[in-house]
């Protein structure tokens, strides 16, 4: 299992979708809240015709303007983008086709749709239908083997943590989260936003990680994980948050986002996410500070033993499914390319750069 790390903090880096064990997930409607942007630019058009490269355009021009750009990623393929949002300029343009298809809800008041599929010569395309065909179902099935895979490999946790959970001293983690809770949070009656975020990704390169709550945060908590029993300890402050803060991000599980692995609260500066080796290395060579929640303290080997064997098997199940998901989610994406070049070949990227330009103008005037 290949793990890729992104920790550039100049960067605010999400993803608006998830490749889980329940299919695809998109968070697009959350995300991009038609109420909450002034305008909001949904582009169409197929694989290889420049969506991916105009918006990181945008997100470059934003950021040469002095704003911040939001940059949410495919989650099967983490360097290309599926949307870009500056709040600054209250406007996101969106990649609105499949799998993630997204109609703007105030077309022409709000909402615009950029088809850059007019810039298609479509007799080439014509002539290339059956291979076309043939590649996109190659890539469907590669995808609905991925996501049985991920399903297999989600009731192998599911078992892990049963026999996990039966060990937590949960008087001990009680305890410990309402100390944590009554550090950091107010007493006061709040009606939390909740917001849900996903920073981590099951793609083409494996897991792929995103480290911008962390990045943003001057206060770094790292939970320790022990046999699976993070959820729970993430569970039980997110409770204690409720009604204590003004906002709150929750960071969704990648395979399964009814599970958390990360709230970050920015008023408070303020974000708890599961331990990264990695990470905190570099964190360490960069003198800052963080400090660890070790969830040994509340896990009882003793009651483990009883149950050892029955866990490293299914550990090993799990590991096993994640691998055969993690490669066939990367021929996906062989696939994905070859039906890149065929679409690129049949584009008019002269047409697609005066698109481009117009609509530069239009989002930062």
């Amino acid at each position: 299992m290949n793990k890729k790390v992104y920790s550039d903090e100049k960067e605010l880096n999400f993803f608006a979708a998830a490749n889980t064990y329940d299919g695809f997930l998109s968070f697009f409607s959350e995300i991009f809240d038609t109420e909450e942007l002034q305008k909001l630019v949904v582009l169409k058009g197929g694989p290889g015709v420049g969506k991916s490269t105009l918006m990181k355009n945008i997100a470059k021009k934003a950021r040469e303007s002095g704003l911040t750009p939001v940059c949410y990623h495919c989650s099967s393929d983490p360097f290309s983008l599926d949307g870009v949002l500056v709040k600054e300029k209250s406007f996101a343009v969106i990649d609105g086709t499949a799998p993630h298809t997204f109609e703007p809800k105030y077309a022409g008041a709000k909402g615009k749709i950029l088809n850059l599929g007019e810039a298609w010569n479509t007799s080439v395309l014509e002539r290339e239908k059956a291979k076309i065909t043939s590649l996109s179902s190659e890539k469907d099935d590669c995808f609905r083997r991925a996501y049985a895979l991920f399903a297999a490999a989600e009731n192998v946790i599911k078992d892990e943590m049963s026999i996990s959970e039966k060990c937590i001293d949960k008087e001990k983690a009680y305890r410990a989260c309402d100390k944590f809770s009554s550090k950091h949070f107010k007493n006061g009656s709040f009606h939390t936003k909740v917001r849900h975020v996903i920073t981590n990704a099951l793609g083409k390169e494996g897991r792929v990680r995103f480290f911008t709550p962390e990045n943003e945060s001057e206060n770094k908590y790292f939970v320790k994980d022990v046999k699976k029993t993070s959820h729970f300890f993430f569970s039980l402050l997110y409770e204690n948050a409720l009604g204590r803060v003004d906002e709150m991000y929750v960071g969704c599980d990648e395979l399964n986002p009814q599970r958390i692995n990360c709230l970050y609260f920015p008023s408070l500066s303020l974000c708890v996410s599961l331990h990264d080796d990695e990470y905190c290395l570099e964190l360490e060579k960069q003198s800052k500070d963080y400090k660890i929640i070790n969830l040994g303290r509340f896990f009882d080997l003793v009651s483990y033993r009883k149950s050892r064997s029955k866990y490293r098997f299914a550990e090993k199940c799990e590991k096993s499914l994640m691998k055969e998901a993690f490669s066939e989610l990367n021929s996906a994406g062989i696939l994905h390319a070859k039906l890149e070049e065929i679409y690129g070949e049949a584009t008019d990227y002269e047409k697609i750069t005066l698109y481009s330009e117009k609509l530069m103008k239009e989002l930062f005037i």
